[in-house]
Parts: C-alpha cells; sequence; structure tokens
C-alpha cells in the first residue's frame, strides 16, 4: 500500500485527471419528401412503443460507446509472461499506483485509467473513468468486487464509489462518496474509506456492495484496512490505531509500540495488523506486526532504507526495501543496486528474498503466494509479478 494511504490528507495526493473527450454530435436527419397525405398523428400505443425503442436503443449504443471509447482511445500497457509470473509494461511517463491484488485478480491506476487483468488470462481492461467523470482514486479488488472512486474533477465533494463485477463483467456507480478522504480498501463485498459526505466533516465510512446506502463507521479520519467484519486505521500519519467491529458498532484503541517516523502502509488479514514506519534517513524502516485484541508488537524487520509497504495477505508479510545507501555512493541512477522484495511469514522462520528490481520499487501487494510491485526507473513505469519461493 503506498505511503499516502496511511494518514488523513484533506484530499488524496494521488488523484488523476484524464483529458476531456470529444463528445458525438447526434444530428436529426430530414424529413422525408412523401405524398399530399396529411400527417397521421401516431396512436398512444404507437407514441409508447417507439420512445422504448428510442431508450432500448440510445443505451445500446451509449454502452457501445464507451466500450469503443474505452477500446480505442486509452491504449492499455503491454503485458508479457515471464518464468515466474508476469510483467506490464506501461507508457512512458505514465505512473502507475492504487495496486491491489486478491487471488489471480490484479487492478491498479494508470495515469487517470483504472485497469484490470485476471493473471489467469492476461488480457488487461480498462475499466474507467466513466463518461464524463475524468478524475479517478486508487482502487482496491476483493475475491469478486473492485471498488475505486469517480469524479469530475479532484477537488469535486461529489466523488461516486464505482463497483466492478469480475464475474460477470458488469460496472456501476454504487453510492455517492462527497469528498474524498482516502482511497477504498475490500473484504468480501463490504467496502470502507474516509470520506466528508457533509462539508467539513470527514469520517470512517463503509458500503456493503448491492446495498445500495453507504453506512458510518465512527467519526475521525485516517485510511482504512478491513478484513471480514474487523477495520482499523491510523489516526494519523504517525498513528495511532484504532479497530472498529462492525457487527457489534464497537471502536478501541489498538496498543502497539510505533516509532516516530511516518507509515508507509497498513495491512490487515484476520486480526493480525501489519504496518510499516520510516523517513528518508537510511537505516529508519521498521516492519511490525500486532494483534488488534492486545499483546506485544513483533518486529519482523528493522534497519530498512527506502521502505515501500507492507501488504499481508494472511500468510505472507511482504515488504521492499532499498539496496546500499544512495547518499553515499553518488548520484547516478541505482548505483546501490536497486531494490530487494522481501518477505516474512508470520507463521515462524526468517525473512528471505523474493526478487531483486534494477529500479525504485513504490508499492508491493500479495496473495496467495505470489508477490506483485510496482517499480519505474528513467520515466518508465512497471508491474511485476512472481510466485514467492516456498
Amino acid at each position: 500500500m503506498p505511503d499516502d494511504l496511511t494518514g488523513p490528507p484533506a484530499t488524496p495526493d494521488r488523484a488523476a485527471t484524464a483529458p476531456a473527450a470529444a463528445t458525438p454530435l447526434v444530428g436529426t436527419p430530414p424529413a422525408g419528401q412523401g405524398g399530399a397525405r396529411p400527417p397521421r398523428r401516431p396512436s398512444w400505443l404507437h407514441a409508447a412503443l417507439l420512445s422504448f425503442i428510442v431508450i432500448v436503443v440510445g443505451g445500446a449504443l451509449g454502452a457501445a460507446g464507451y466500450r469503443l471509447e474505452r477500446t480505442y482511445s486509452v491504449r492499455p500497457p503491454a503485458i508479457a509472461r515471464t518464468s515466474g509470473g508476469w510483467t506490464i509494461t506501461g507508457r512512458r511517463l505514465h505512473e502507475f499506483s492504487g495496486l491491489g491484488m486478491n487471488g489471480p485478480r490484479l487492478i491498479w491506476r494508470d495515469g487517470a485509467s483504472i485497469e484490470y487483468v485476471h493473471l489467469g488470462e492476461g488480457t488487461i481492461r480498462v475499466l474507467g473513468p466513466g463518461p464524463g467523470l475524468y478524475t479517478t482514486w486508487d482502487p482496491a479488488i476483493g475475491p469478486r468486487y473492485a471498488v475505486w472512486f469517480e469524479a469530475e474533477r479532484q477537488a469535486s465533494v461529489a466523488a461516486k464509489a464505482i463497483v466492478y463485477d469480475t464475474q460477470s463483467g458488469r460496472r456501476w456507480t454504487a453510492v455517492d462518496v462527497g469528498s474524498v478522504r482516502s482511497y477504498p480498501a475490500i473484504s468480501g463485498d463490504v467496502a470502507v474509506w474516509c470520506s466528508a459526505r457533509t462539508i467539513g466533516v470527514p469520517s470512517i465510512n463503509g458500503m456493503r456492495v448491492g446495498g445500495g446506502e453507504a453506512f458510518d463507521v465512527a467519526a475521525g479520519t485516517g485510511a482504512p484496512v478491513i478484513s471480514g467484519g474487523l477495520v482499523a486505521w491510523a489516526t494519523s500519519w504517525t498513528g495511532p490505531f484504532v479497530a472498529a467491529d462492525l457487527a457489534g458498532g464497537t471502536t478501541w484503541p489498538v496498543t502497539a509500540s510505533l516509532t516516530s517516523d511516518r507509515l508507509t502502509g497498513i495491512a490487515l488479514a484476520g486480526r493480525t495488523l501489519v504496518w510499516g514506519q520510516g523517513s528518508d534517513q537510511p537505516g529508519s524502516g521498521v516492519v511490525a506486526a500486532v494483534s488488534v485484541d492486545g499483546g506485544g508488537t513483533t518486529t519482523l524487520a528493522s534497519g530498512l532504507s527506502g521502505l515501500a509497504g507492507p501488504a499481508y495477505d494472511g500468510t505472507t508479510v511482504v515488504w521492499a526495501q532499498r539496496i546500499g545507501d544512495p547518499s553515499q555512493l553518488g548520484a547516478s541512477a541505482h548505483p546501490f543496486g536497486g531494490f530487494r522484495v522481501m518477505g516474512r511469514r508470520l507463521g515462524g522462520g526468517p525473512a528471505f528474498l523474493i526478487a531483486q528490481v534494477a529500479g525504485t520499487v513504490s508499492e508491493v501487494a500479495v496473495s496467495d503466494g505470489v508477490a506483485a510491485w510496482i517499480a519505474s526507473e528513467g520515466g518508465s513505469s512497471w508491474i511485476q509479478t512472481t510466485r514467492i519461493p516456498r
């Protein structure tokens, strides 16, 4: 999870706006030149039937036009198999963000486009933004549904939550979000986020996909994560943490040993909360875990530089760390060897190497034994996936 998902900015930094697309003009053909017969007024049945046909055809043309626009005006990135997974290469100077993974389903934001691929198929689909909406925020994906926000502009107070069903291919507008304060997170069919539905009054909110309405989880601000019916968030860039039980409607503080550095990411699976903290100071990064029900903090890694993540899927914690200290090795591009993507299983054992990356890793994800990350170098951005060593 990116570092700006872990605190309560007034407006998230990473929202992207697409250039407005040209709107096709639909004209009315001239009337035919018939005989001298006077015009016959259509019956009410004829008028109703004509209206129905216009609505159906118009809806079909609108949907077809949207698919056509997504196909030809938005060129998805290239995707290719590797020995261990996939590489998705973005267009030059396009930055990927908002990497989410659940099983074989991978989603991310590419500029203002929301893009999705099923790793068993290898075909990238452009899911958004919809017609007339040019700003998107980083998405989230669960076992079936993906969710993200769209609006006319970044400063909009009328953003909407969009849902995509990965099984049926259906996309729809779910609820009004208001002013976006964090990106969404999803578990099963429940999504949570922070927004100000009443101007100036942010809160942790949620929705059940298909439920039709947003609901309040708790007052306050943060960037929540969710696992089942449990929600957790940090109340500031440095903590502390709060947890909420959706079924019981209770909230409580999570006791954790935190440093004074900025949070780089938080993840929740079951009742275990995992987070990272670090600064620009080499060796300041720490990855740690704690039960939301109490108990001691477990330090999983420390002394890290350039920390990205962590991500956690209930079995493996994954993060990325810079190799070496660039402040001591000159200003050229990655003289220190790039980044390492690392993993550690909470069930036991030391940290282990997943991959070495010749670039800067900004985000990581993990699910069902597969790790993914976003990396960049010299104006190029790419997503890589690989199986985690057993």
